[in-house]
């Protein structure tokens, strides 16, 4: 009796050995297989590249945030700063990017913002400043018509 369990699991183990041989040839052998993989890929990196160009893709996310609280703390050392909460975007029109980080100051929520451009080695800020929640929409709004003032 314990040789007939036996022999019902040799073949699945002959079929199972078999199977682990034969998805390796087939995406190299079979170009439907390879064509597959191809468009995942592409698609998922697609969107990064195209939200970060290039010349800005040096920039990473946190040292964009890290540049801005940094500027801001000059000018506001008692701010605290929501850096977990903080967004940034590439104004391809204005080749700079957009940093928003809200803060506090003394219990008053606030945002710090910042156009930062150039490299992580030498960053360009063409504006800093600070604003109330609702506006933020109208600094991005300045960047990208490319007015900028300054300190806001």
């Amino acid at each position: 009796m314990r040789l007939r369990p036996a022999l019902l699991l040799l073949p699945v183990l002959v079929v199972l050995a078999g199977c682990t041989p034969a998805p390796e040839p087939t995406p190299t052998a079979t170009s439907s297989a390879s064509a597959t993989p191809s468009p995942a890929p592409t698609t998922a990196p697609t969107p990064t590249e195209t939200s970060s160009p290039p010349a800005a893709g040096t920039f990473a996310k946190g040292q964009l945030v890290s540049l801005c609280t940094e500027k801001i703390r000059s000018i506001s050392p008692d701010a605290t700063f929501f850096a977990d909460m903080a967004t940034t975007e590439w104004l391809e029109e204005s080749a700079v990017w957009f940093v928003a980080v809200p803060e506090t100051i003394d219990g008053q929520d606030n945002v710090a913002v910042c156009g930062i451009g150039g490299s992580p080695e030498a960053p360009d800020f063409v504006m800093h400043g600070e604003t109330l929640p609702d506006g933020v929409a109208g600094i991005r709004d300045d960047l990208l018509a490319g007015n900028v003032g300054g300190d806001d």
